[in-house]
């Protein structure tokens, strides 16, 4: 069974940079949890909750970090001590706006688990 949850766009204050921790910024997070199948998925104990996940995101958002992979490498922990029988882990965060003169796009950081 693969769980995501994509794109919780949230305002946080990550960075280098001691303005980026004083203005914050958008983020964006994608959470994919792999786990093996079941035989039945009738009771919130048997599937992976994703309010329990938006909420460790959330949490872990709300705590600045001077990168973004210390806080994609956090959430990644907190979702495999949660639930340790996860098969595979991916905890994108990107960062919507870096503050690189000249630079539109955005930065992306990833940190993944497999057993």
């Amino acid at each position: 069974m693969i769980v995501e949850l994509k794109d919780i766009l949230i305002y946080a204050y990550h960075g280098l940079y001691d303005f980026e921790r004083v203005k914050g910024g958008e983020f964006i997070v994608d959470v994919r949890i792999e786990t093996e199948d079941k035989k039945s998925y009738t009771e919130l104990q048997s599937v992976i909750n994703y309010e329990e996940i938006y909420a460790i995101v959330k949490y872990r958002m709300g705590i600045a970090q001077l990168f973004i992979e210390e806080v994609a490498r956090l959430i990644k922990e907190d979702i495999l001590e949660k639930y340790p029988e996860s098969k595979h882990i991916e905890v994108k965060l990107t960062k919507c706006a870096p503050p690189m003169e000249g630079f539109t796009g955005k930065a992306c950081a990833t940190s993944a688990y497999t057993r």
